[in-house]
């Protein structure tokens, strides 16, 4: 992050004056989940190295996940809040959703709503001169929108998905649709204000909106959060406007026409950083060396997020795959996942495992990777259009079948397969990947090479990325 710190200052010396020539303090609220505290962090480094002064708030369990902030901008303050206490989930269970099994996912987003009274006695405790000036928060902690409120000062929605899906989430919670057959899981949904009018079948739509139950304690509580978000200043988007032109550049209805400003690719904006989100388990300098063997666009890479953990049925289905597929590839296995027995040995001369934090942004920025095997989780997808590499999708859950979809619709992305229990054919996916990586895959290689392009151009001088995070920071600037 250090090489932005000086382009960005250069660009911006006087961007954190208030008015009054005051300092602007910004409260910076992520959700606790890899997904969503990733590209915000990046956003705050973004803010700090514009002048703006910066304050994290967090819990215990979550304070290390700062350390690269911190240790890039050491004037980045933390506020670290005790984990609530609450009869809705277990004692000890985790304060990060990588901790937690599914089934305390929604409980767990609804009690961190706790946080919102000592939050707002830490910043009613502050000095005049250090009084919190704006508030950016994750679209999952809508809860801190009354707390702005009562402090008086603009808040800012950060969604960690694309616009599309920011969009389709609100109109979901504002209209509250429901199947007119409840066991079709097929039954098309359509969002008539948003621009092309698409549709997607039930199952397909955002998981905690289908889980509704109307008078439901937790139930109500997540909607709340949502309807919340929706009184905000404006919304931020970790996207750029090459991908999502109709859904950033005119006012959307189901976003309350509020100006949505798309300012990534964050992790392109930021630069490269070895432990963005962890130590990686390898040495990214190892992982290059290895890969420098071999031919441009040539490699898999493989990767399905940090909370999905594969079945042994579809880890071995995806080793069947990468074996027939005769395919140089990189596949990062997170905890959980069992690669076959003997698989490694076999496919040694042309295959790397990693298994833990794979340094991924490394990893797809190599000339040698052209494509990617994912869930099609919206950071993996914005760092693999970062790098100009083509996708092969898997969405299995939460925002990744609007994320495919969106990726389809651009012409950089092949599927493979849909559903977190679904088992592939492996010689099909094996046929899939040898396809794309030949002749057959080299139209979707080179759009996802020239997406990439648009992608740095979005957050280089003057470009569409650059010219938002301005107006972001010259309004969280003039808060004060």
């Amino acid at each position: 992050m250090d090489t932005l710190s000086q382009e960005a200052l250069e660009s911006a010396s006087n961007g954190g004056r208030c008015d009054g020539g005051g300092k602007a303090r910004v409260l910076v609220v992520p959700y606790p989940a890899q997904g969503h505290m990733l590209p915000l962090l990046d956003l705050a480094a973004l803010l700090a190295a514009r002048g703006l002064e910066v304050t994290v708030a967090v819990t215990p369990g979550n304070a290390p996940l700062l350390a690269p902030l911190v240790e890039s901008w050491p004037a980045v303050g933390t506020v670290t809040l005790p984990f609530p206490s609450t009869p809705l989930l277990p004692v000890g269970c985790g304060e990060n959703t990588k901790d937690l099994p599914g089934h305390l996912f929604r409980p767990f987003m609804a009690s961190l709503a706790a946080l919102r009274a000592p939050l707002l006695d830490w910043c009613k405790a502050q000095s005049s001169r250090r009084r919190v000036t704006a508030v950016v928060s994750d679209f999952f902690t809508g809860w801190t929108r009354p707390l702005a409120a009562e402090l008086g000062v603009p808040h800012v929605t950060f969604s960690p998905s694309c616009a599309l899906h920011l969009a389709m989430s609100h109109s979901l919670w504002r209209h509250l649709p429901r199947r007119r057959r409840a066991d079709d899981a097929d039954e098309t949904a359509t969002f008539p204000e948003i621009p092309g009018s698409p549709s997607f079948p039930w199952r397909q739509l955002s998981w905690l909106f289908r889980q509704h139950v109307a008078g439901d304690e937790v139930s109500e509580a997540i909607r709340q959060l949502f309807l919340w978000n929706l009184d905000s200043a404006c919304f931020v988007v970790n996207s750029f406007a090459a991908l999502e032109a109709a859904y950033v550049e005119r006012p959307l209805p189901d976003l309350m026409a509020k100006r949505v400003l798309a300012v990534g690719p964050l992790s392109d904006a930021v630069g490269p950083c070895g432990d963005r989100g962890g130590k990686p388990a390898v040495p990214p300098a190892n992982v290059a060396a290895w890969l420098d063997a071999f031919a441009d666009g040539s490699v898999v890479y493989v990767s399905f997020g940090t909370q999905h953990a594969l079945s042994p049925a579809q880890a071995a289905c995806v080793a069947d795959a990468l074996a027939g597929s005769s395919a140089a590839f990189v596949w990062a296995v997170r905890s959980g996942t069992a690669v076959p027995e003997g698989f490694e040995a076999a496919t040694a001369s042309r295959g790397a495992v990693i298994r833990g934090w794979a340094p991924q942004v490394e990893i797809l920025r190599h000339r040698a990777v052209g494509w990617f095997l994912t869930h099609c989780g919206w950071n993996s997808v914005l760092e693999a259009a970062a790098a100009g590499v083509a996708m092969l999708t898997w969405p299995m859950g939460a925002d990744q079948f609007t994320d495919a979809w969106l990726l389809e619709q651009a012409g950089v992305a092949v599927p493979v397969a849909e559903g977190a229990e679904t088992v592939p054919d492996a010689g099909r996916m094996a046929s899939t990947i040898a396809s794309a990586i030949g002749k057959e895959g080299s139209a979707v290689r080179e759009r996802a090479m020239e997406l990439g392009r648009k992608a740095a151009a979005a957050v280089a001088e003057g470009g569409s990325s650059r010219r938002d995070l301005d107006e972001l920071v010259q309004m969280l600037a003039t808060a004060a």
